[in-house]
């Protein structure tokens, strides 16, 4: 015996296999791009990932290509899986930069709904993340070993430069090469 109810709706699924799927693989560039950055020989002690920014790319093409639940979900898990498999940002580091990660996501979806001219907005959207992060950071100072919060977040923009520069030219990139579809994600896929 089937009885069907009349007015029920089933409500969607949250993990759907296509969902999966694309995490699976944002998630895998999410530890890749960072990975590849810290391979790269450098003199001394620089470091790469703080200049180029690699952790902001794979949310930067979600949230480009309108999967917002896949760009939230890898500000939220991307640092602590990079945490889990190399140790690197250290958990007070990975904190913050979640926090940067979500603005910079949510400042981004913003900003595309409301600017027509789209080819720059990972700038104004990062520079969003460290203004979040520079309160977080000033409310506990001990996630940046006590510094003075203004100084860390203009000093973080400064050596980011280069990096800023490399998500302005992804954005632009994916734009032109791969614009958004009306359903989420590239026209061309």
């Amino acid at each position: 015996m089937s009885e069907s109810v009349v007015g029920v709706r089933q409500l969607p699924r949250f993990l759907t296999a296509s969902l999966a799927r694309e995490l699976g693989i944002l998630l895998c560039l999410s530890v890749m791009f960072p990975f590849m950055v810290h391979l790269i020989p450098v003199p001394g002690d620089a470091q790469l990932g703080p200049r180029l920014l690699p952790m902001f790319y794979a949310p930067l093409l979600a949230a480009l290509w309108g999967r917002v639940r896949s760009a939230v979900t890898l500000a939220l898990c991307a640092p602590w899986l990079n945490w889990a498999l190399t140790t690197h940002p250290a958990p007070a580091g990975a904190l913050v930069m979640v926090v940067q990660l979500l603005v910079f996501v949510g400042a981004f979806r913003l900003f595309v709904n409301a600017v027509v001219a789209r080819w720059f907005l990972a700038a104004p959207a990062f520079l969003a993340g460290m203004v979040a992060s520079a309160v977080l950071t000033a409310a506990a100072p001990a996630l940046i070993g006590g510094r003075a919060a203004v100084g860390w977040a203009i000093q973080g923009v400064v050596i980011g430069l280069p990096g800023i520069a490399i998500l302005v030219l992804i954005n632009s990139a994916a734009l032109r090469f791969y614009p958004p579809g009306p359903g989420g994600g590239p026209v061309a896929a």
